[in-house]
């Protein structure tokens, strides 16, 4: 018969006493650890810890600098393996870049022609103003943001807010030294636009989410996801042309729109300053009427007046 192998200092813990006490430690452990939770700085233990922060401190601080060295270089290596391809990449897309900026001038070359041909008045040049934005923490809109201009700065109602890539909204409130910009994604929202590609107007309106839907859309035309959405300037507020974003897959029976800047990662903006178109009043003056050269001319024909005789007679 095989005998039972001792467990030298562990042997006695198989008893009833063991097991209580056992209990007894595992519930005293979940004490300490609840009123430890509960107020860590009038906890007793609180200057232990502390301590033992304080002492392991340095000491991690030299046992992982290896580690950190290591991350480090190991981020380097990566960076430098990767440098070459977004390089190529970057050169790609300034060439790109390039033939557009040629085409844009050719095409601006192009209309002042023909607006010159035509006699078409020349739109005003905008002015760009940039500008710091603010979360607007209060407010009657859900979806706005405050920036740091005002009436002094020659902000106005109504004027296009844009970010690096695209319009996020329009000055709905102005003050003196900042104003409210209402986004487009705010339920509050409708602004006119054009979907390039089928020439088809419709309306942008906000939702509060981050894709506003299309609505009143042409009847008629076929609109697809990919799609570019700009302003169409009807509303005679914004200007024409402003990129918005791209039509995205519809989520219902709305179309929604993926816009190209996203408002509430936004921290500076540019607002379009369009100069107002100024008429000067003239005061009517009366038509001259010109005289009939036919009646001049018999005027300038007629024959002279004949005398009396009296003339006659004296001679």
């Amino acid at each position: 018969m095989a005998k039972r192998r001792s467990l030298g200092i562990f042997s006695g813990l198989g008893g009833p006493w063991a097991r209580g006490m056992l209990v007894v430690l595992v519930l005293l452990s979940i004490a300490m650890l609840a009123i430890d939770r509960a107020r860590p700085e009038q906890s007793p233990f609180y200057g232990i810890k502390r301590a033992i922060a304080d002492g392991t401190g340095p000491v991690l601080t030299v046992l992982s600098a290896p580690l950190r060295t290591l991350n480090q270089f190991s981020a380097a290596i990566s960076s430098n393996w990767q440098a070459a391809k977004r390089v190529r990449a970057l050169e790609q897309d300034n060439r790109n870049l390039m033939q557009w900026r040629d085409l844009a001038l050719a095409l601006h070359e192009k209309m002042s022609r023909y607006e010159e041909l035509l006699g078409a008045p020349q739109a005003p040049t905008p002015i760009v103003m940039t500008a710091r934005a603010i979360t607007d923490a209060g407010g009657p809109f859900v979806r706005a943001r405050l920036v740091n201009v005002g009436i002094n700065d020659g902000v106005a109602e109504g004027q296009a807010v844009l970010a690096y890539n695209g319009l996020i909204g329009r000055i709905m409130a102005v003050g003196k030294r900042a104003s409210r910009v209402l986004l487009l994604t705010d339920l509050n929202s409708r602004v006119p636009v054009f979907i390039t590609g089928i020439d088809a107007h419709a309306i942008l309106a906000g939702d509060n989410s981050g894709t506003p839907r299309l609505i009143y859309i042409e009847r008629g035309v076929e609109v697809k996801p990919g799609m570019r959405v700009v302003t169409s300037g009807e509303d005679g507020v914004l200007p024409r042309g402003l990129a918005i974003g791209q039509v995205a897959p519809a989520r219902g029976q709305n179309w929604q729109v993926l816009l190209f800047a996203k408002p509430e990662r936004v921290d500076y903006v540019s607002i379009l300053q369009i100069p107002p178109v100024r008429f000067e009043a003239t005061e009517p003056t009366e038509p001259t009427v010109s005289p009939d050269p036919l009646a001049a001319k018999n005027e300038q024909t007629a024959l002279p007046e004949t005398g009396t005789g009296e003339e006659g007679d004296h001679g």
